[in-house]
């Protein structure tokens, strides 16, 4: 997954990037992922398997060409922590809970509605696209780790404020 999202950073880099490649990417999101054919040359390349694997990673490109702040290290549902401490949205939890429990039918919304509203934050990536490959594993491992991320990252600004 460091390759594919060392990829997607190079597509975005400010002087030797590919503006039309991120517009691609982007515009991707409108459909189902992986079926809108200009983003096939920039994530055909490091698409594996079939069903829900392929689908991830045009998700996870899609999502990364709107939203570029990678941190290595850095758990999206600690940054949507973050945001939710900044802003003291009870609706952003909503949210977050509705992502959680989202099916394959809702999962690109879902996940696209919570990375928005983490404009500001960076996150993994990397991780972020490993999570999506795994979302729908039976024993929902990547959604309790996000529940503890999220619900633990929220614990950890309340000891602060104390």
């Amino acid at each position: 997954m460091e390759g594919f999202i060392e990829h997607l950073g190079r597509l975005t880099h400010p002087e030797t990037g590919d503006p039309g490649a991120m517009a691609a990417l982007r515009r991707s999101l409108a459909f189902e992922p992986g079926t809108y054919a200009k983003s096939f040359p920039y994530v055909e390349p490091f698409a594996f398997g079939d069903g829900w694997t392929r689908k991830a990673l045009y998700l996870a490109a899609g999502l990364f060409a709107e939203h570029q702040k990678h941190q290595p290290g850095w758990p999206f549902a600690r940054a949507l922590a973050e945001v939710k401490q900044e802003r003291g949205s009870e609706s952003l939890e909503q949210r977050f809970l509705a992502l959680l429990d989202a099916d394959e039918d809702q999962i690109a919304y879902r996940l696209r509605q919570n990375v928005r509203l983490a404009v500001e934050q960076p996150f993994d990536w990397v991780r972020l696209t490993k999570d999506l490959l795994n979302w729908f594993h039976p024993d929902r491992f990547v959604q309790v780790s996000w529940a503890r991320d999220y619900f633990g990252g929220l614990k950890e600004e309340e000891k602060k404020e104390v």
